[in-house]
This record gives structure tokens, C-alpha cells and sequence, in this order.
């Protein structure tokens, strides 16, 4: 029996792959140890191609759909989350990461946001509307400053 998912942060010293996932109660699988370790190296969020592609040089073996397996087998554990990204990709991070990314609509970058300038319309559209924004689980979409000066 897996234990519940604790969508808790990895502890800063926790960052060996083969124990986060014992100390999950994940069977320890090569491309599971690369699909964490890419995970662990990353800041911040990064769509499943460019795991895929970095998981593949720690174990050439992983396979994009074992990737995406993987990380359904993460998500049950409460190891990583999900950030819709627009009409786009789907990103993937650690859990406990809900720090809000501004994604290109052009160039597909991924750019992080201050917390305090999204702190600041959340508590607006609270004060305005009652309602709690949840701004880490959706990226904000437009143009980042190289492709906006290109138009």
C-alpha cells in the first residue's frame, strides 16, 4: 500500500533520488531515478520533452512514455504537480513548488513571476470578489521581452 501524498516540499538535504523514493514507498527504477534526478537538478517547472530528453542521458533507456508514466506514479505520491501551461504543454515540477512562471506564447519560454507582483492581484481580486486565487497551478501567457520586441 503506497502512503498518501503529502504534496509537502523535498527536504533541501533529501535530494538522492533512490532515497526520496524509498522514503515514498516508490519501487526504485532506473529511469524513475533519472526522472527524479532531472526533476531534482531543475528549477522550476519544465515540460515533459525536455525531461525526457535530460532523463535520457542519465539512463538512454527512458522512454517518453515511461516519462509520462512516471510521472503519473509521482503525481499519485505527491511528489510533483502540474502547471497548465496556455494552449501549450503541459509542465510538470516538484510538489510543494507553487511559485507562479509566465510562458511565451511564441517561443514557449519559461519565465518566472515575482510572488509579490501576483501576491498583489490575488489579495485584489480577493478584496474585490471573495475569491482565493490558486495562481501556481496555471501559467500566465504572453509574450516574453525578446519575441514582443520582435513583433
Amino acid at each position: 500500500m503506497r502512503p498518501e501524498p503529502t504534496h509537502a516540499p523535498i527536504a533541501p538535504l533529501d535530494r538522492d533520488p533512490t532515497a526520496v523514493l524509498r522514503s515514498h514507498g516508490c519501487r526504485v527504477t532506473g529511469p524513475r531515478i533519472a526522472v527524479l534526478q532531472v526533476l531534482l537538478d531543475h528549477p522550476g517547472p519544465i515540460d515533459t520533452a525536455h525531461l525526457t530528453t535530460h532523463a535520457q542521458e542519465i539512463e538512454p533507456s527512458v522512454h517518453e512514455t515511461t516519462v509520462y508514466r512516471t510521472l503519473g506514479t509521482f503525481s499519485e505520491l505527491g511528489l510533483v504537480s502540474h502547471v497548465h501551461a496556455g494552449h501549450g504543454r503541459s509542465l510538470v515540477r516538484l510538489a510543494g513548488d507553487d511559485s507562479v512562471v509566465a510562458v511565451c506564447r511564441e517561443c514557449h519560454a519559461i519565465v518566472p513571476v515575482a510572488a509579490d507582483a501576483v501576491g498583489t492581484l490575488a489579495a485584489r481580486v480577493h478584496a474585490d470578489a471573495g475569491f482565493t486565487l490558486e495562481p501556481g497551478h496555471f501559467a500566465l501567457e504572453g509574450l516574453c521581452a525578446a519575441c514582443a520586441g520582435a513583433i
